[in-house]
């Protein structure tokens, strides 16, 4: 159980998260997106891609399997709903990251 300190320390982490511009802009272009037809499909298939290039060993980051991977991850991203969502969810994503990192460093596991 989380004591009320803990409850209200994150109640205010959270706020300021919500009140950040990365927040605020993914909220933005998760809108847009949901409004463009077609766009969530396209969005979950470039995060798709993205996430198979990732796990691409870096020896074989040069094969055809990554170029038309990369390929068609930029043929996707020509939309710009998809290409800006994907940017703001990069950003919001990362911004994530480092509050959680910020919070594990601090406290000793």
């Amino acid at each position: 159980m989380l004591s009320s300190k803990m409850t209200a320390a994150i109640k205010v982490i959270n706020d300021e998260i919500k009140e950040s511009a990365e927040y605020r802009n993914f909220e933005k272009q998760k809108k847009i997106a949901k409004e463009t037809p077609g766009t969530d499909g396209l969005i979950r298939r470039a995060r798709d891609i993205r996430e198979r290039l990732m796990d691409i060993p870096e020896n074989e980051r040069g094969s055809d399997y990554a170029e038309s991977l990369q390929n068609e991850y930029e043929e996707i991203t020509e939309n710009t709903a998809v290409y800006d969502y994907s940017v703001a969810e990069a950003v919001y994503v990362t911004m994530l990251q480092e509050v959680f990192g910020s919070i594990v460093e601090s406290v000793e596991i």
